[in-house]
């Protein structure tokens, strides 16, 4: 009686489960299609484990201003929107209008980074924050940003900085210059093995005390935005070759300055280990001194108190 109830149970557990898999499956697709969706379109949303929660984020997009075609690629770039509810895009869509991105801009930078729709709204605000502050871009370079190079709303905004100094103080570069040159959405590190290539082939010659750099230097967005083929043919004039040995020798002394930079910190700890050793050596010396004066002292009393009776 036992395993029969048992085997029951689970036939009809089972065939409920796969009711109500069949229920939700032609909603979300009727929905869909209700939607404006193609067939094929409605096909490649529902492989994407989408439900009827997930119909209402979709449907969220396409009140922003998204077409079918961009929400598709989006959802195939980022599926895990679809377990973004759709007050959190809503909102998400409310943020980025406030900080000035309009009709048009808007659907233009989240077609072109959609992670804008997934990253928390505070580090939104914090990206901006530190454009505006730390690197003193005016409201409307802010916007500018925003509508041209969106990926630097989604990066760390101690990276953005870092980025700023570095193309501003390095490389002699305008805040108008550093916009076009869509710098954010570069890494450091690229970015700075291109340069010193330049600087030791003579092609760039660093900013002066004033900050300005000779006419003869290539633009940022040259060095930044070029692929490296037409970088080194256009404004190394060098070959891949000699690129590829001078990262190699660029890798290894950085290799060999933070492990001297470590040695140096190994034998910093090690001195200050010796010198608190010496500290405690001397104040035991001292505490040894101090007894000794007091036993002196406390055997001559007690040799006066002697010879006086």
């Amino acid at each position: 009686m036992v395993s029969l109830c048992l085997r029951n149970r689970l036939i009809f557990g089972w065939s409920s489960l796969f009711l109500r898999h069949l229920s939700i499956v032609p909603a979300a697709r009727q929905e869909l299609l209700d939607l404006g969706f193609s067939e094929t379109q409605t096909e490649k949303i529902l492989s994407m484990k989408c439900t009827v929660h997930s119909t209402s984020t979709i449907k969220e997009l396409c009140v922003v201003g998204l077409n079918h075609k961009t929400i598709l690629r989006i959802l195939e770039e980022k599926p895990e929107i679809l377990k973004t509810r759709a007050k959190q895009v809503r909102d998400k869509a409310d943020t980025l209008r406030s900080l000035g991105l309009g009709e048009g801009s808007l659907q233009n930078s989240l077609s072109r980074c959609p992670s804008l729709l997934s990253i928390p709204r505070s580090r939104l605000l914090a990206s901006v924050q530190c454009l505006k502050t730390r690197c003193q871009f005016s409201s409307q370079q802010v916007q500018k940003i925003l509508n041209t190079t969106p990926e630097a709303l989604t990066q760390d905004p101690n990276h953005l900085e870092v980025l700023f100094q570095y193309a501003y103080f390095r490389m002699g570069g305008k805040h108008g210059d550093i916009i076009s040159s869509g710098i954010f959405q570069k890494s450091l590190n690229e970015i700075r093995v291109r340069h010193h290539f330049l600087e030791r082939l003579g092609r760039f010659v660093p900013p002066n005390k004033n900050g300005l750099c000779p006419p003869s230097n290539p633009k940022i967005k040259e060095v930044v935005q070029l692929s490296e083929e037409e970088f080194l043919s256009r404004i190394a004039r060098s070959s891949s070759e000699e690129f590829n040995i001078f990262q190699k020798i660029l890798e290894r002394d950085e290799r060999e300055s933070a492990e001297g930079m470590e040695e140096d910190q190994d034998n910093l700890s090690t001195d200050e280990e010796y010198s608190e050793n010496e500290e405690e050596s001397e104040e035991e010396y001292d505490s040894d001194d101090e007894n000794y004066a007091e036993s002196v002292q406390g055997d001559q009393s007690k040799y006066k108190n002697y010879k006086n009776k």
